[in-house]
């Protein structure tokens, strides 16, 4: 008590008043604390004590804010204790406290300010409440809704809630975007609305049925889309009841099986006509079970694989499948008969009887099973398209010799205008996307009309391409270099910043002095090239603006005497 009694007797001069304040705040179960006009702890309740864990001669004399989090702290000194002391009362304030074992509780206070005898500023009275429990399921309950909301949205399946009688009350964004709208313009509306009439009855039926029952009942029905198009729709619908068994809503997750139907359909009707043309067809038709082994493979698998019929049956299709194929061709049966895709196209690369690995083109279709709707197999076309693969190959190589000769520049071979320009753009969108260097350099040939005029033309392209060469052999792997037009040359530096830039300028500057072609119109007799190097700066928001500063740059280098290198000013 020896820290406090200077405290005691400046804060308690009359001992009536201090223990009836005592007694209150010891004899209740809540949690009570008083403080003086210094926001000093005068008073505690046993239920404080207990929430926190400290005892009574821990935190008398001791700052209220001092059992606060760091940012409950600041709130309370920066706008709660102001306000108290100036209105007189706080209510349902919101804090963290640390317990004497550093928990953290969250808790409401409210607190009035006694004016007290002889006190011209008083003391206050505080009630606080543990929300601790009441704050972490809210913040549950709040998370769960907002899973709950993503996952409803995330689905592809279209989800709505709809009254007994068909009034759509939510739709997920897959169920408007289904109907071509947005889900604020279905609310209201009913869901009758976009069936057919000649499907409406049963519709009413099966709700009916719904409602009658606990557990979740599948029907399947056409919709109409406003394009006027009607579709097939399977539907999982239950009833949503509340605490007085009274159907609230009707939970409904549907998908649109109109392909399913419409091929199941269309199958029906053709399967004799499809076994004769498969028998007599000169595409190899086969079928594989789930676990994608042949279980009917077609004649012509003789005239394209060189195997009979019979050889392949029971057999894996991926046994005679290229080793650089198969993980490719694994993978797309494997989606086909999970259910991932309905259809794919497959090329690839087979045995052939004699050895020798064919191209072939595989249209691959999922069976479907009728009862569980679930892939039962696949089935497929194969035809051998070596001939035609290895025209596309040869085709390729000839676009790419094509592409590369649009690209270059026909006499030093190095990148053209075009070129150029596309790198420019591809490289300074990704230097500013992700915040690095990119530096620019216009090389000009100082004096080449005199050159040309005194050697002639077919001396000033050898000289071209000579410096070309120089420029691309001082540059980085990744740099671009181009023949930006007539004596003019442009380097690209991707990542390169200033002062780098100014080094490879140096460095080709000087490697062009060193070809020591002779100039006799230049006052170095040599051929020498004029530099301008700039760099992108944060502010440069536009390709234009930095070539600008390179091209400027390469001005002044040719007014203060060419062979040398200007930096971007």
């Amino acid at each position: 008590m020896s820290r406090n009694s200077t405290f005691d007797i400046e804060a308690w001069r009359n001992e009536e008043i201090r223990t009836e304040l005592e007694h209150r705040t010891k004899v209740t179960p809540a949690m009570l604390h008083s403080i003086n006009k210094d926001g000093l702890l005068i008073s505690v309740s046993d239920a404080w004590l207990d929430k926190l864990g400290y005892t009574r001669e821990e935190v008398i004399g001791r700052r209220s804010s001092e059992f606060l989090t760091a940012e409950s702290r600041a709130y309370a000194l920066r706008e709660v204790l102001p306000a108290f002391f100036l209105t007189g009362h706080s209510d349902n304030i919101e804090y963290q406290m640390v317990c004497k074992n550093g928990r953290i509780i969250d808790v409401l206070l409210s607190a009035v300010l006694d004016r007290l005898p002889g006190e011209a500023q008083g003391v206050s009275l505080a009630v606080i409440t543990d929300v601790t429990a009441l704050k972490a399921a809210k913040r549950q309950l709040a998370l769960s809704e907002a899973r709950y909301r993503d996952l409803v949205e995330s689905q592809t399946e279209l989800v709505s809630l709809a009254s007994p009688e068909g009034e759509l009350r939510f739709v997920n964004h897959a169920y408007a975007r289904h109907y071509g709208r947005e889900p604020d313009e279905m609310i209201g509306k009913s869901l009758f609305d976009f069936i057919p009439e000649t499907s409406r009855l049963a519709v009413e039926h099966h709700l009916g049925k719904v409602c009658s029952v606990d557990h979740s009942i599948e029907n399947q029905n056409q919709v109409v889309l406003p394009d006027g198009r009607v579709r097939w729709m399977a539907w999982t619908n239950k009833a949503l009841r509340d605490l007085d068994g009274q159907v609230t809503a009707i939970h409904s997750v549907g998908r649109d099986i109109h392909d399913r139907v419409v091929g199941e359909q269309r199958l029906k009707e053709s399967e004799a006509r499809y076994r004769l043309l498969a028998n007599h067809g000169t595409d190899m038709v086969f079928q594989l079970d789930v676990d994608l082994v042949h279980r009917y493979v077609s004649p012509a698998c003789y005239d394209i694989l060189g195997r009979e019929a019979e050889e392949l049956i029971g057999t894996h299709l991926i046994a005679i499948t290229h080793p650089e194929d198969t993980e490719r061709a694994g993978s797309a049966f494997q989606s086909l008969v999970d259910g991932d895709l309905e259809r794919h196209l497959l090329l690839c690369r087979l045995r052939h009887r004699d050895g020798r690995w064919i191209w072939v083109e595989a249209q691959l279709k999922a069976l479907m099973d009728r009862q569980s709707d679930l892939p039962s197999g696949i089935i497929g076309t194969l035809r051998d398209v070596s001939e035609r693969k290895a025209i596309e190959e040869q085709l390729q190589e000839a676009n790419r010799q094509l592409q590369t000769l649009a690209d270059q520049d026909g006499l030093t071979g190095l990148s053209n205008r075009r070129l150029f320009d596309a790198a420019f753009s591809r490289e300074f969108d990704l230097a500013l996307e992700g915040e690095k260097d990119l530096a620019l350099l216009m090389i000009d040939v100082d004096w080449f009309k005199s050159f040309n005029d005194g050697y002639g033309h077919p001396a000033g392209d050898r000289c071209l391409k000579k410096i070309g060469e120089s420029i691309r052999d001082r540059v980085r792997p990744g740099d671009i270099v181009a023949r930006y037009g007539g004596e003019e040359f442009a380097v690209l530096l991707p990542t390169a910043s200033l002062p780098e830039a100014i080094v490879i300028g140096e460095l080709i500057r000087k490697s062009v002095l060193q070809l020591a072609i002779e100039h006799k119109g230049s006052p170095n007799q040599f051929v020498t090239v004029s530099i301008g190097v700039a760099s992108l700066e944060v502010g440069n928001s536009s390709r234009e603006l930095l070539l600008g500063r390179a091209d400027s740059a390469l001005y002044r280098a040719k007014e203060n005497g060419r062979n040398i290198v200007v930096r971007d000013a």
